[in-house]
């Protein structure tokens, strides 16, 4: 799918589309989404995020943004295990995706997504704190540009890592008799 901008996809001059236009318009346009992560250990959890987003409206052309390790260290105060161009690899290979950004802003902005000439931007509804804001999403839910996205429990990065952990003894074992 190419990337089709709104105003009829006619070069008109580009104005973005509020949920509520989008949920009561005739829905024969392309809604142009964007949502973002870390994405570490791409997982069935990102994947459902990542569906979720793509068909929330019948035409979607879904941009996802992927954070650098540099970001990921800044904001969240840890590495990724996977680097940034891993991640970014992984994410382009999922079949919900329509283009990767793989240098966004750790936390998206009104001027990005109108640079980049999205109408929506999708994230779980938790709020995100940084040190700079109590929500990072919350300009596109005042502006009603935010479609809310369900986090799939018991399956995130974190839970995966608490797994591992678990059992580093069962694992170092097992790699152990791989390479004798």
């Amino acid at each position: 799918m190419t990337a089709p901008i709104n105003s009829k996809e006619s070069g008109d001059c580009w104005k973005p589309r509020t949920l509520s236009e989008l949920e009561e318009s005739d829905q024969n346009t392309v809604v142009r989404i964007y949502t973002d992560g870390v994405y570490d250990l791409f997982h069935p959890g990102h994947v459902k995020q990542l569906y979720q987003a793509k068909t929330a409206f019948p035409k979607v052309y879904l941009i996802v943004g992927v954070c650098t390790d540099e970001d990921t260290l800044k904001y969240k105060g840890c590495l990724p295990i996977m680097s940034t161009a891993e991640r970014v690899e992984m994410v382009k290979q999922c079949k919900y995706v329509d283009e990767v950004m793989a240098t966004p802003c750790f936390f998206p902005t009104i001027t990005l997504v109108n640079d980049l000439k999205v109408d929506l931007v999708a994230h779980d509804s938790l709020p995100y704190q940084l040190p700079e804001t109590d929500d990072c999403y919350a300009p596109f839910k005042e502006a009603d540009r935010f479609l809310a996205t369900e986090r799939t429990p018991m399956v995130s990065t974190t839970d995966i890592l608490d797994r591992i952990l678990g059992k580093v003894e069962t694992i170092k074992e097992r790699q152990s008799h791989r390479k004798a």
